[in-house]
């Protein structure tokens, strides 16, 4: 019995000394909890980009309990814990309606936490989600009940809690979010920060207003409050101090604060030139409209260190379309530089860089005629067109390049392969590429795979490096980045396709190279100095289509107040008439003349001579091309010269007299057939996702025929366009014979 009694008694002693450690236990100082502390995050000169800060600009700021606002009190309780007053700091009912709720929903929906343990595990400051943590902050909130009044500790939830944008406190909120003391919020006011703690990115009034507004008002309807003053509060208009709205560069501070990081974090942002360009953006906000473009990101990278200098996600953050239109907000929280998109024909210059690698120069010929390629799908081939629908026959590289020409850059490619250009590209740093070659195949220089804008900055920075990227892995020899470079700096060669005076044209030298995806839902413009790499993206976080919008159109305009600013910041003034290359010419190339026609060295029949930077060490081939009188065409354009010579006399074939094409076959004329496009037996696969205008079957004759379609004539001439329609179809064309 007496043995009974001592261990019935060491028992109730632990116990009671368990308990005594439960309740006892030390607590957290939160004067010392440098987490609670404010976050300012700066650009590279001290220039605040956000700073949750009072009005007063005071840090980390208290409330003590004697001076807990009603409204505040009423809002907190009744958002968080309505039975905060009659529990030890745990509640059993709390958590048995949370579990009621988790077992009805079948996933976690509601967690049971007091207000107490709430504080206790912002003081302890762990995101864990398990049994041993849940226990943790168990016993921390028993201890906080123990050493404090009930008030004291809601004093302290309200000094640590987060209410969103970096915000911790109600004191910080109050004046961030309102303008004001926490004495002086209304019940409307207080309500909206009292949801903000339980999920401030989900209810964050700055993102998603209707979220924040619905749980605003389950809050109201919760508040022990007269039906009058639940009346008023509903009906008022909350409005955010103006403030609040004002960060600078705020798709960059998520990131930078989505990282470990102190209290003062100072970034690699330009704050004036980050300004300028939202500027820009908001200058051009009502030309975007109406292309029906509510998106631009933009970033500026600078290429001596790779850090970023500016980072626009969205041109509207807080969906407020600053400027003289208002538009409906969309997405603009969604970081569009990181985004991976479409970029068109801003892919071509690696496709150029991998062949330059492979021993092609700026002064190769490629067919830029209708070509047909075969793809990975047995029977189906690959035909592409040039967006202005022409074709012009034997192009050099830098034209093809500059003018951004479709076919030859296809024709390049399949000379080259897909599985090379896509193993090129992410040694570029672009490896957003999920699919294999096969998946993108010869589209893949057209940019049918979608990359990120930041990424893609990245990789044109490495040929305004000499081929180097900032890791200081190798990607291309500095000959490959130099040609790159220079082309894509080459107002003269894509004038025959651009023009002069547009948004590509510099006062010095700029590579530039445009960009528009398919189905035109997406464009782009990305190109570099020696001193910077900038990228722009204009389109719809939704993929709707644009209207009558191509790179040159929508983002270039864009680009080119940008990137005058970048240079202007970084050389201190604008080097006007500055017309040196980007890239060193390294020692192993030289300006040598070529024929402007076939891209060899001159022959004495060549009359168009042009200037080309070909290797030094390069055995000279001669242009066969030209001869006395004539060009003798390789057979490859010989189609496509005799459908021009009509119109251009100097594209006659070798030996064809005068008056050439005839209306009969020539002697020796290779080619029996009156049709020329599409080959027996191709098949064309219809886009869902393009307008039907876009996708029309060219019919091309070796002459003047009348054209039937199922033996139905659809027309008469040496061209015509049809409707892809889903079938097999039998198409016919016949001459005056």
């Amino acid at each position: 019995m007496k043995l009974r009694l001592a261990i019935g008694g060491v028992a109730l002693a632990v116990l009671a000394a368990l308990a005594a450690g439960v309740r006892l236990g030390p607590v957290p100082a939160i004067a010392d909890a440098g987490r609670f502390a404010s976050v300012t995050v700066t650009d590279r000169n001290g220039v605040v980009l956000y700073e949750p800060l009072a009005a007063s600009g005071a840090r980390g700021q208290r409330i003590v309990a004697d001076q807990l606002p009603r409204n505040v009190v009423l809002a907190t309780i009744a958002a968080e814990d309505r039975r905060f007053f009659h529990h030890i700091g745990v509640d059993p009912i709390a958590i048995a309606r949370a579990i009621a709720h988790d077992v009805r929903s079948l996933s976690f929906v509601e967690g049971g936490s007091t207000i107490t343990q709430q504080t206790a595990k912002l003081l302890l400051g762990s995101r864990e989600r398990t049994f041993a943590q849940k226990m943790r902050e168990t016993v921390l909130a028993l201890r906080l009940e123990h050493r404090d009044s009930k008030s004291e500790i809601l004093a302290t939830y309200l000094s640590v809690a987060p209410y969103g944008n970096g915000i911790n406190g109600i004191v910080r909120a109050s004046h961030a979010y309102f303008g004001c003391a926490p004495q002086d919020l209304t019940l409307a006011q207080a309500a909206f920060l009292a949801s903000l703690p339980q999920r401030p990115t989900a209810f964050n009034p700055l993102r998603d207003r209707t979220a924040a507004a619905a749980r605003q008002r389950y809050v109201l309807e919760a508040m022990p409050i007269s039906a009058a003053e639940r009346s008023r509060a509903l009906a008022e208009r909350v409005a955010f101090h103006p403030d609040m709205a004002a960060p600078i560069a705020q798709h960059f501070v998520d990131r930078v604060l989505a990282q470990p990081h102190g209290n003062l974090v100072r970034t690699t942002i330009d704050a004036r030139l980050q300004r300028d360009v939202e500027g820009i953006i908001a200058a051009n906000r009502d030309r975007l409209l109406a292309h029906g473009a509510r998106n631009v990101a933009v970033a500026v990278l600078d290429n001596g260190t790779g850090q970023w200098l500016a980072w626009e996600g969205s041109g509207d953050y807080f969906g407020r379309c600053a400027g003289p239109t208002k538009c409906r907000p969309f997405g603009g929280a969604i970081d569009g530089v990181i985004a991976p998109r479409q970029p068109g024909s801003a892919l071509k210059p690696f496709t150029y860089a991998l062949a330059f690698e492979q021993g092609y120069t700026p002064a190769t010929v490629l067919a830029d005629v209708p070509s047909q390629f075969p793809t990975a799908e047995d029977g189906v081939t690959y035909e592409p067109r040039n967006y202005d629908g022409q074709y012009r026959g034997p192009l050099r590289i830098r034209a093809s390049l500059a003018g951004s020409e479709n076919v030859p850059a296809v024709a390049m490619l399949s000379k080259l392969g897909p599985a090379s250009l896509l193993r090129f590209m992410r040694t570029a740093g672009l490896d957003t590429f999920g699919n294999s070659a096969d998946y993108y195949g010869l589209g893949l220089t057209l940019g049918d795979a979608e990359v990120r804008l930041d990424q893609m900055i990245v990789a044109y920075a490495a040929f305004a490096r000499g081929g180097v990227r900032f890791d200081g892995r190798r990607v291309m020899s500095q000959r490959t980045a130099f040609w790159i470079s220079d082309i894509l700096s080459d107002a003269n060669a894509r004038q025959f396709i651009f023009g002069t005076g547009s948004s590509l044209d510099f006062p010095f030298r700029v590579a530039v190279k445009t960009g528009t995806s398919q189905s035109y839902r997406d464009n782009w413009t990305v190109g570099f100095t020696r001193d910077v790499t900038v990228g722009v993206w204009v389109g719809n976080f939704d993929r709707s289509q644009l209207r009558n919008s191509s790179g040159v159109t929508g983002a270039a305009p864009i680009f080119n107040a940008v990137m005058l600013d970048a240079v202007k910041r970084a050389r201190g003034a604008l080097p006007i008439g500055d017309d040196s290359s980007i890239v060193e010419p390294p020692a192993d190339v030289a300006l040598l003349p070529v024929c402007a026609l076939s891209g060899l060295h001159p022959s004495t029949h060549c009359h168009d001579i042009e200037r080309e930077w070909l290797p030094v060490d390069a055995p000279a081939q001669f242009c066969s091309w030209h001869h006395d009188g004539y060009v003798n065409w390789p057979a490859e354009y010989r189609v496509w010269a005799r459908a021009k010579a009509g119109v251009e006399p100097a594209l006659r074939l070798a030996g064809q007299p005068e008056g050439w094409p005839h209306t009969s076959q020539p002697e020796g004329w290779p080619h029996t057939r009156l049709i020329a496009h599409p080959s027996n037996g191709a098949t064309y696969l219809i886009d869902p996702t393009l307008r039907a205008a876009y996708q029309r079957l060219p019919l091309r004759a070796t002459t003047t025929v009348s054209w039937r379609v199922d033996a139905r004539p659809v027309g008469r001439g040496d061209t015509l366009e049809c409707d892809l329609t889903p079938g097999t179809h039998m198409i016919a064309a016949v001459d005056d014979r």
